[in-house]
């Protein structure tokens, strides 16, 4: 239909410019209005002039189309134009750059998508291309690596050396494990990367993820199994020795005192020496029980009763229950809230029983500082984790050192049993936090509880 009224349009104008030609050249030689022909040949200038404007319309349409879909322009109303002229033409062009549109929509609403999943992902993100420039590194990542501003691949040197060799040299679908000590903290890190070309341009893809949580709580579960079958059978061979050897030593203590003539045969010396290795061997087997009973504490801790605790309230009682041993050592305390209100939901005993492991140790720690000071410290951060930190001025200790100090009965005291730390990360998993430590020798050593 549009195509006939085109040509009808066409032929209709041609015709009026031939008409008005011959007019033209009729009136010029067979009369004397010489003027009107003037006028003749106007009107088939103009109406020539229209013809090639009507002709090269569709093309000028055409030509402004693909340059506004080339600029990403589609403001041009060609609905209302169909709508005056009735052009089908047109309308096709309307239904083009509605469509152009509605992929310009979904494409943003797409990236807008990506966008905020990369924004929120726990996960961290690093991409950069060919000539090392980082393009895309979210949230994550700036907070694992502590960087909020990198630019090119090698500013991840700046963070550690071996990190930075292992995410150049990881090829596609590959996975790495790589131990980063982050201000006296370690951190595990589990590397993979994917390659992709995108319009031609090679990019690389890297996700660090910190799994350090994760292995302790399969390494904390697995002490604990081996702790429960050590226990059972320990205890099951332990408990009749004990009552065995208690009933025996009572037996010829009795012997001794109520019928000495038994014993006499032995002589005073080897009677005695008898009932002395009896008793050290009932002793013993009541400290081998104790000593167990210690152990499986690991394994039995008390279900936690949550309830809302001002953590002033916390350290005035932990400050209250070692003031005499403090002012006997010459031990200063300090503490820092922020805000001082500073409230969080947890089991108040067993929380209270992790501050004082952890100020045992630092007491221990602080023996032979000049001028010791303990610090407390708490406060919120911006993703609304409560963080404790207990932190003295103490000897420090050793990166290799720090990376066993939560493994079940390690320890480096002589007297010490390994259980305490154990047990306080324990209490914190039960609380979905955890418990990480920062340390330099001879700078003293940070606890920090994360709630």
């Amino acid at each position: 239909m549009h195509y006939t009224l085109f040509r009808v349009n066409i032929i209709i104008r041609i015709l009026l410019v031939i008409g008005l030609g011959y007019a033209m050249v009729y009136v010029l030689t067979q009369t004397h209005f010489w003027l009107v022909s003037f006028w003749l040949a106007l009107a088939a200038i103009v109406i020539t002039v229209e013809l090639l404007r009507y002709i090269e319309k569709s093309h000028r349409e055409l030509e402004d189309l693909v340059i506004a879909i080339r600029q990403g322009d589609f403001t041009n109303t060609y609905q209302q134009k169909a709508a005056r002229s009735g052009k089908i033409l047109a309308y096709a062009y309307h239904e083009l750059v509605s469509a152009y549109q509605q992929l310009r929509r979904e494409k943003e609403s797409n990236h807008q998508y990506l966008q905020n999943v990369i924004e929120h992902v726990s996960v961290a993100l690093l991409g950069f291309d060919e000539s090392g420039r980082i393009t895309l590194i979210n949230p994550s990542a700036r907070s694992l690596l502590q960087k909020p501003l990198l630019r090119q691949l090698s500013d991840v040197q700046s963070v550690d050396e071996t990190l930075y060799q292992q995410i150049q040299s990881l090829e596609a679908g590959q996975k790495v494990m790589v131990k980063v000590v982050r201000d006296g903290q370690l951190m595990q890190l589990a590397l993979q990367a994917s390659e992709f070309f995108l319009q031609g341009q090679y990019y690389k893809l890297i996700s660090l993820q910190d799994l350090r949580r994760e292995l302790e709580e399969q390494e904390l579960a697995s002490w604990q199994k081996l702790i429960r079958v050590l226990t059972h059978e320990i205890m099951n061979s332990v408990i009749p020795i004990a009552n065995l050897s208690g009933m025996v030593h009572q037996t010829l203590l009795h012997t001794w005192q109520e019928k000495q003539l038994t014993l006499a045969a032995l002589g005073e010396e080897d009677s005695q020496d008898l009932l002395e290795s009896l008793q050290v061997m009932e002793d013993r087997s009541k400290g081998l029980v104790n000593f167990v009973k210690a152990y499986r504490s690991v394994t039995q801790v008390a279900r936690p009763h949550f309830r809302k605790v001002r953590v002033e309230d916390l350290l005035k009682r932990v400050q209250t229950l070692f003031a005499p041993a403090f002012r006997e050592r010459g031990i200063a305390w300090e503490q820092h809230l922020n805000p001082i209100e500073l409230t969080f939901t947890v089991d108040l005993e067993l929380v209270e029983q992790v501050l004082i492991n952890l100020i045992k140790n630092a007491m221990e720690a602080l023996g032979e500082a000049d001028t010791p000071v303990l610090l407390l410290r708490a406060y919120r951060t911006a993703q609304q984790e409560v963080m404790v930190e207990v932190e003295d001025n103490g000897a420090g200790m050793e990166a290799e050192v720090a990376e066993q100090i939560f493994i079940p009965f390690y320890t480096t005291k002589t007297e010490g049993s390994g259980v305490g730390l154990s047990l306080s990360q324990q209490i914190m998993r039960l609380h979905q936090g955890a418990i990480s430590v920062r340390s330099a020798v001879g700078k003293g050593t940070t606890f920090t509880l994360h709630f």
